[in-house]
């Protein structure tokens, strides 16, 4: 009977250990999602609230928040690549390190706990996978928004606004939605190996 308390005693340790370090890597997470969102966000927002005619950033919104209702398969069709050599080439990697779930962050709780591990069976690939398409979707929500908002500074004489809204997209939009879809490449292929 000792034996059997002692086994569910350390279950228990393992569950609560395990249960510390996943709301640690969250809140370690949060720390690139702020600076990033903060830098993007801000010259959006005083360019909407500042400059843009309110009707035009609700319709703007409006559809803009019409992707949210677009398929996975939506997302598999505009892949640019099946292979993750062409992600890397594109410079992904570099994105990767800097992102939520990223190389730093990782490596990070690594040094704290040595036993962190994002995937550790199929059933957590798979749901890091559906997170994938989540998060291409949001960015691409955003993405949409972003161009919009670029195409009404343009046409209303705003250039620099344009050009800096359009900066911002390609690093907060474009690129954190090639990161999703060379994600999901490598969360197949772990799937598979895994099998």
């Amino acid at each position: 009977m000792k034996r059997h308390g002692h086994g569910e005693s350390f279950l228990r340790k393992v569950i609560k250990e395990s249960a510390k370090i996943k709301k640690i890597a969250t809140w370690y997470n949060q720390v690139p999602n702020l600076f990033w969102s903060f830098l993007n966000f801000t010259p959006l927002g005083y360019f909407c609230f500042s400059i843009m005619d309110l009707q035009w950033l609700y319709i703007l919104l409006a559809i803009s928040l019409l992707a949210g209702f677009l398929p996975h398969s939506f997302f598999d069709a505009i892949q640019l690549s099946q292979t993750t050599s062409f992600y890397k080439k594109i410079g992904i990697r570099v994105i990767k390190k800097y992102t939520q779930d990223g190389d730093l962050i990782n490596q990070f709780i690594r040094r704290k706990f040595p036993q962190y591990r994002i995937f550790d069976n199929n059933s957590s690939i798979q749901k890091h996978l559906n997170k994938a398409y989540s998060i291409e979707k949001i960015h691409f929500i955003m993405f949409l928004f972003f161009l919009l908002t670029s195409i009404y500074a343009l046409t209303q004489g705003y250039v620099w606004w344009a050009v800096i809204i359009t900066i911002n997209n390609l690093v907060f939009n474009l690129y954190p939605n090639f990161l999703q879809q060379y994600n999901r490449l490598r969360l197949r292929h772990l799937m598979k190996s895994n099998l």
